[in-house]
């Protein structure tokens, strides 16, 4: 994408320092300029958002200087008498977009400072470069790119002692394995067998084997003890005939449920909670890409609870 843009454009390539030299010298007509700066943000854009190595604050001054370059050639044909060069212009360009792109005002007041090393430039670059954050990130609710690439790689750049401590602890550590898993209709023997294992937790699967709810062992209890009669009734009957038991359809709190790999910290944990919304999960580890085994189920509260603990 780039070797075709630049067969157009040739001045996007390389680091981009002789182009932004002419630019402030003023060596480039205006309709030359627009076609650098939109090829070149295009480009930049394209190469970042593939996840590609490339630098950003080379082309963030490349662009910054041609843009302000672009307005500074505008400015000297409206109000030639009165307007400054179109170096100048191009000059605070690169102020504002480095304060707006990195979200560093004061690091591109500096960088103008030395680049210059007028200090006239101050007052108009504080200008410019307050405005060009404000604008970034009140009005269109952007952080600094570095921190959004971060974002998007899932990472976090949040370094909180109660953070740190979430990342060092796996979920195995306070994960469950007193659970049982079985399938959504089962008969009253079944059920009394679940109970005498003593699980915290019956996992509910699907017809494939998928885990889709959970359901807290003590509802099962309490709807066979106000149910008895019927269910043993029912025993006595041939198992085709005998009366089955809806684990979905049982008055108990039963909980949505998501998956989770049993490699992940507690901070990953928190984080799949949010990103599925649900209350607990079934921890599992694949084996083979078809294969997987479940080895324990978390729920929300507990991590929290660990969560409130470490920040006491």
């Amino acid at each position: 994408l780039t070797a075709v843009a630049a067969a157009f454009v040739p001045e996007i390539m390389g680091v981009g320092y002789d182009t932004v030299n002419q630019t402030l010298l003023g060596e480039f007509g205006l309709l030359l300029l627009c076609c650098i700066a939109v090829v070149k943000i295009v480009v930049t854009g394209i190469s970042i958002g593939l996840g590609m190595p490339s630098g950003l604050v080379g082309p963030i001054l490349f662009i910054g200087a041609t843009v302000g370059g672009v307005f500074g050639l505008i400015a000297e044909w409206i109000m030639p008498e009165t307007a400054s060069s179109a170096g100048f212009y191009a000059m605070l360009g690169m102020g504002a977009m480095m304060g707006s792109a990195l979200q560093a005002p004061l690091a591109a007041l500096l960088a103008l400072l030395e680049l210059t090393q007028n200090p006239n430039i101050i007052m108009p670059g504080m200008l410019i470069i307050v405005v060009s954050s404000m604008v970034a990130s009140e009005v269109f609710k952007q952080q600094s790119i570095f921190l959004s690439i971060l974002k998007e790689q899932g990472l976090d750049y949040h370094n909180s002692p109660v953070i740190q401590a979430l990342r060092r602890v796996s979920v195995g550590a306070i994960m469950t394995r007193q659970f049982s898993p079985t399938k959504r209709h089962i008969v009253y023997e079944e059920a009394k067998e679940i109970l005498r294992q003593e699980p915290k937790w019956i996992l509910i699967n699907n017809s494939d084997g998928k885990p889709v709810s959970l359901l807290p062992t003590v509802d099962l209890a309490h709807y066979l003890e106000e149910n008895e009669q019927e269910l043993v009734e029912g025993e006595e009957h041939p198992i085709k005939e005998r009366i089955l038991i809806d684990l979905f359809e049982i008055p108990a709190q039963r909980k949505d449920i998501a998956s989770l790999y049993f490699q992940a910290t507690l901070q990953e944990t928190l984080d799949r909670f949010t990103e599925t919304k649900t209350e607990a999960l079934y921890v599992e580890r694949t084996s083979a890409p078809t294969v997987s085994r479940v080895l324990g189920i978390v729920t929300r509260a507990e991590v929290e609870n660990y969560y409130q603990y470490k920040r006491k």
